[in-house]
């Protein structure tokens, strides 16, 4: 029963982070000094920097709003706390269901904000900010691979979740710790992309102020 618990609080602890803390990390990402109007130098300057500033927050604004959206839904995993401790299969795959779609949602924003990254990226502005947004391009996309590993959790309760097979435990259990692992990889790799980002920014203003 203790193992069944402890199992019951790691699932519903991984998927929180799927729905409501997802976003944040994309926020981060892109959310820096670029989200006010470039008015210094180093990597704020040249022709096209404010119009790419521009699409930078436009990316920030659209992941703003499905991050008030996972919020907004933050209900169902009460509700998906409550069917594990009942063992309601049926309830436990619809809710599972549910945030499958919540997370290709999230998933579909975050790589349209990098194709905003890009455009941004392609526009006349100076070498500095375009490693910049490189590195967060790199990062927003570590982000989406490593938000994959939940998702396919997410699935695995939809699909296969069955309380009464032993079996089935030990399968999703070994399953959970490998993609568990393999998400903190992942998240640690792209974390390292955004702070050598937000550093490039730092120096690069230092250079000019």
């Amino acid at each position: 029963m203790k193992l069944k618990a402890n199992l019951r609080k790691s699932v519903l602890k991984f998927l929180c982070v799927s729905v409501s803390l997802w976003l944040m990390f994309f926020v981060a990402a892109c959310a820096d000094k670029n989200s006010s109007s470039p008015k210094t130098g180093g990597i704020f300057t040249l022709d096209e920097t404010a119009d790419a500033g521009n699409v930078v927050r436009e990316a920030n604004d659209q992941l703003k709003q499905i991050k008030q959206r996972f919020k907004d839904n933050e209900p169902r995993l009460e509700e998906l706390q409550a069917a594990l401790k009942e063992k309601n299969s049926e309830k436990v795959k619809s809710i599972a269901d549910q945030l499958v779609t919540e997370i290709d949602a999230g998933t579909r924003a975050g790589e349209d904000a990098i194709n905003k990254l890009r455009t941004a990226q392609e526009k006349n502005i100076n070498e500095d900010y375009k490693e910049y947004l490189s590195l967060k391009i790199q990062a927003l996309e570590r982000y989406v691979e490593a938000f994959e590993e939940r998702r396919q959790i997410a699935i695995f309760l939809r699909e296969k979740y069955d309380p009464k097979s032993d079996a089935q435990r030990k399968i999703f259990k070994d399953e959970f710790d490998k993609r568990e692992e393999k998400f903190k990889e992942i998240m640690e790799e792209a974390r390292q992309s955004s702070e050598e980002a937000n550093r490039l920014a730092k120096e690069s203003l230092n250079r000019k102020s």
